[in-house]
């Protein structure tokens, strides 16, 4: 049985590296600390979901891929918040995904290694969720709220974004829908840039 503990743990650590070393060719976003800027705060309130977010230096093409960290984690856990800075005056671009990940035993084989035969376990892991591909002007003096929600019947995740501006007035605002670009490559663009 110790054996078999083992081989999860190590298939478990392997996938974790892997996905590491995917997400490492992707450049981590930097909050602005000074000039024109906006709070930008992210709430997931899916119920088990955690948030991954990518936003790109170009919000109008989606160019310039940045995967949006917080304190060196790239997911937001289900239920709690988190906020950025962002440059205002121009379109932010944001790809939001909501998942989780689940893993299924397929099986226990019976392998050979060097030191003989020992139990090797089957199984498939798969994320599921809801993907979301949107963008906003952000002006300056204002914060914004972005809500993500797990869909009721799509896979598209409900997100709700609002203005709140220097008097604490509260306004959902339009988002606009990109759509993604295809063919594309690993440096972008993404989406269709705005207006063509």
């Amino acid at each position: 049985m110790p054996v078999r503990k083992i081989r999860v743990l190590s298939v478990s650590t392997i996938a974790f590296l892997t996905l590491c070393a995917c997400a490492s060719n992707i450049a981590v976003y930097e909050s602005p600390t000074s000039g024109r800027i906006a709070e930008i705060t992210f709430v997931n309130a899916a119920d088990i979901q955690e948030a991954s977010l990518t936003t790109f230096v170009d919000g109008t093409t989606c160019s310039g891929k940045q995967q949006i960290h917080f304190d060196n984690k790239s997911a937001i856990p289900a239920g709690s918040n988190r906020t950025i800075t962002a440059a205002a005056d121009r379109e932010f671009a944001l790809f939001a995904r909501l998942a989780t990940i689940e893993s299924e035993e397929l099986g226990v084989d019976l392998g050979v290694t060097g030191s003989g035969p020992e139990p090797v376990i089957r199984h498939t892991v798969r994320a599921i969720g809801c993907n979301a591909n949107l963008s906003f002007q952000v002006e300056p003096d204002n914060d914004y709220r972005v809500v993500l929600s797990e869909p009721k019947s799509s896979k598209s995740c409900s997100v709700l974004v609002s203005k709140i501006d220097k008097l604490g007035e509260i306004v959902e605002i339009e988002t606009t829908q990109r759509t993604i670009r295809t063919p594309r490559d690993q440096i972008g663009p993404f989406c269709e840039p705005l207006g063509g």
